[in-house]
Formats: C-alpha cells, sequence, structure tokens
C-alpha cells in the first residue's frame, strides 16, 4: 500500500519502465500537475472497458486543459501492475 502519490509515481516506473502516464510531456499534454494529484486511501473494485474486474488504486486529478474548463477525475491504477486502467 503506498502513502502518496509519489510513492505510487516511483512504484509505477520500476514496474513500467517503458511508461509514460506520469512522464512530463504527457502531463503537460492533459494540463496535469503531480503537485494537483492525490492519491485516495484504499483501492477499490472496477470493470475496465472490456468488464474485466481490477482492484485498483484511485489518484484524483485535475485537468486543466478539459474541454469547458478545468475538471476533477480520477485514474485508476491496478493494485498488481500499476497499469492504467481504462473503464
Amino acid at each position: 500500500m503506498y502513502e502518496n502519490i509519489n510513492e505510487l509515481i516511483s512504484a509505477y516506473y520500476r514496474k513500467n519502465p517503458n511508461g509514460h502516464y506520469f512522464d512530463r510531456d504527457t502531463l503537460k499534454f492533459f494540463g496535469e500537475r503531480v503537485s494537483d494529484m492525490r492519491l485516495l486511501k484504499g483501492t477499490v473494485k472496477i470493470k475496465d472497458v472490456s468488464g474485466k474486474e481490477h482492484e485498483a488504486y484511485v489518484i484524483s486529478r485535475l485537468q486543466r486543459k478539459y474541454p469547458g474548463g478545468a475538471r476533477r477525475t480520477y485514474a485508476y491504477f491496478d493494485v498488481n501492475t500499476l497499469t492504467d486502467i481504462i473503464i
């Protein structure tokens, strides 16, 4: 279990060395900042777009470039692989 967003990001890159989710350019493209992200406590059970169930960590993020203005959204990461889950 991770205590904060920085611990999750470090673990993400250890498990996904070629991952780009938290890269500076990726965050900039979506108008996001790590400083605006929060790792929510605990985990949740969710289903991805294909209907497969996952246990996931949830991050709350502020998307500044969202159409119509800034909006707080959530991203989900599988607890075992730390890959981004598309819902």
